[in-house]
């Protein structure tokens, strides 16, 4: 019923904003422009309606960020073709300048700055009949891929990860070939129409991004690596992984790492870096569920270790 009721909230705000301006009732036009910040442009209203609401992404858990997605979809389904063509034009040039302030942030030189943005504006380009819904997808991808980077540096930092390196953590996914497969996949639903096209990006991802712990892939190896690239990388890994499960409230590795994690077919090499971090941010995790004062809390209710992992590496190590 709660969602029934939502969904016709929102039919009837696109119903408003598609209708011809109102000269009745002073009243119900000045509520009318309240709820939309006083903007009195039909685009321009839908426009920060999107913006509020992806401001709120982060707080929601990952099955009312589902429910929104439906929510927003209805939304775009409802607005007339003229509010919609330049609603799509703003949320494109919205999320533009948030991949520049990314970039801007990373510690990238112009030209590699030039070289990004470049990439987005062909992938809007390659987007056949973008509309609004796509370019509201995007958006939120990069929204959210501001928010995990951030996280993935804090973890990172606190592990002895290089700051470098972190900053670049995951840049690799606004690349043309990677940037629509991530943002349709994950942004609108998880649709299976769109299954294939991230897992394009998710196989070009892996070999852009070395702090992927599964490398079981054709004319890829670590022979070549030293030793504290390696010991680098598998810090940026534990972020990752750590970064990842704080987004949607937190909660433990241990699953992942028992049940998952071995089907990967993790390198050899890899795998007493791996050990050695984990160990250090169950640690950082262990200190901040006992003291108060720890200087650890963005590790508090992310337990990364446990006897039954042990026992996996331990396996893991013999079948070498």
């Amino acid at each position: 019923m709660k969602k029934l009721s939502i969904c016709l909230v929102l039919c009837l705000i696109t119903h408003v904003l598609g209708a011809a301006p109102f000269t009745g009732n002073e009243n119900i036009h000045f509520q009318i422009k309240d709820s939309f910040s006083l903007v009195d442009s039909q685009p321009q209203a839908a426009f920060q309606y999107f913006l509020d609401e992806v401001e709120k992404d982060d707080t929601l858990t990952h099955e009312e960020q589902q429910d929104k997605i439906q929510e927003f979809k209805i939304f775009a389904d409802n607005l007339s073709p003229e509010v919609a063509t330049h609603l799509t034009s703003l949320l494109i040039e919205e999320t533009r300048s948030r991949i520049i302030d990314m970039l801007q942030n990373a510690g990238l030189d112009s030209s590699e700055i030039d070289g990004f943005v470049a990439g987005y504006e062909d992938a809007i380009r390659r987007v056949q009949n973008i509309d609004v819904e796509i370019a509201r997808e995007m958006l939120f991808f990069v929204a959210e891929l501001k928010i995990h980077r951030q996280y993935v540096y804090d973890f990172g930092i606190a592990l002895g990860c290089p700051a470098k390196q972190l900053l670049r953590h995951d840049l690799c996914k606004l690349d043309v070939e990677q940037f629509e497969g991530y943002a349709r996949y994950f942004r609108g639903g998880r649709q299976e129409e769109d299954k294939l096209g991230y897992l394009a990006a998710w196989a070009l991802h892996q070999y852009e991004e070395h702090h992927h712990q599964s490398y079981s892939k054709e004319g890829f190896n670590f022979e070549g690596f030293s030793e504290e690239r390696i010991r680098d990388n598998m810090l940026e890994t534990v972020a990752d992984l750590l970064a990842a499960n704080k987004q949607r409230g937190g909660g433990t590795l241990i699953n992942y790492l028992v049940n998952i994690f071995p089907k990967q077919n993790p390198h050899q090499r890899l795998l007493p870096y791996l050990e050695d971090t984990l160990r250090k941010a169950h640690a950082f995790h262990l200190d901040s569920e006992g003291n108060p004062n720890s200087e650890f809390k963005l590790f508090k209710g992310l337990p990364c270790w446990s006897h039954d992992v042990e026992d996996v590496f331990i396996k893991l190590k013999e079948a070498k």
